[in-house]
């Protein structure tokens, strides 16, 4: 099964309030995203400040912005060069939204698209990226699970497949093949400029929404992977 270790630095939230979450992260990524996707199982496991994840584990990280990332050397892959998601806490909290939807849109689109590559074309040749959460990304989108907010995430009938039925995104929100809600956004690639957005009309006002940070899934996408850099972050004295 594959391990995925949270590990807390930023100075926005306490160990307490990430640690509630867990159980919200394991339904929803076994019990709702696995059955649609296909993502196979995932155990979430809390690691203490001054721990080391367990070898061969995935990352998701809280973070205050993408320049604490950076100073404590949390960059694109783990220390092994392995998946690693950031959740901007700081970031969040500045544009009022949950912190909760935020980190599992973090993990839904890392457990469907790891290496932040994957992409469907649609009737008119267009590559859409694989990023299931921002057609659908805000707060008013998402549902609990034991009292924890998380995000909607789309289904593979968002991407318009010819044979795809049943609903467009796990609540029910959307409508149709490749509908950007009010809070969303979405990426498609132009053979003249690569990789652009489109942005429903709420996500303009807001800072994630706007404008990636350093480090995210949206900027790393523009970036090829042989730029992408380890996280060289020390644990217990060792790195």
């Amino acid at each position: 099964m594959l391990q995925i270790a949270v590990i807390n630095n930023s100075t926005a939230i306490t160990d307490g309030h990430v640690q509630e979450m867990l159980p919200a992260f394991d339904q929803q990524w076994n019990k709702d995203l696995d059955p649609i996707w296909g993502v196979g199982s995932a155990k979430f496991t809390f690691v203490p400040k001054g721990h080391a994840p367990a070898a061969g584990s995935w990352w998701v990280v809280f973070l205050d912005n993408s320049d604490q990332a950076g100073a404590l050397a949390y960059h694109d892959l783990t220390n092994e060069g392995l998946p690693l998601s950031k959740v901007f806490v700081k970031t969040l909290l500045a544009d009022h939204a949950s912190v909760s939807v935020g980190a599992t849109h973090e993990i839904c689109e890392m457990a469907v698209d790891s290496w932040i590559n994957g992409a469907y074309q649609d009737a008119h040749g267009v590559f859409w990226a694989s990023e299931i959460c921002d057609p659908v990304e805000s707060d008013q989108y998402g549902y609990q699970i034991s009292g924890i907010l998380v995000t909607d995430f789309v289904t593979p009938a968002w991407y318009g497949f010819e044979h795809a039925h049943g609903a467009i995104d796990f609540k029910g929100h959307s409508h149709k093949a490749f509908e950007v809600l009010s809070g969303g956004y979405a990426q498609k690639f132009d053979p003249n400029h690569g990789w652009v957005q489109v942005t429903g009309k709420k996500a303009m006002l807001t800072q994630h929404g706007a404008h990636p940070a350093h480090g995210s899934r949206r900027e790393r996408r523009t970036r090829r992977q042989e730029q992408w850099r380890r996280s060289d972050v020390v644990f217990d004295g060792y790195r």
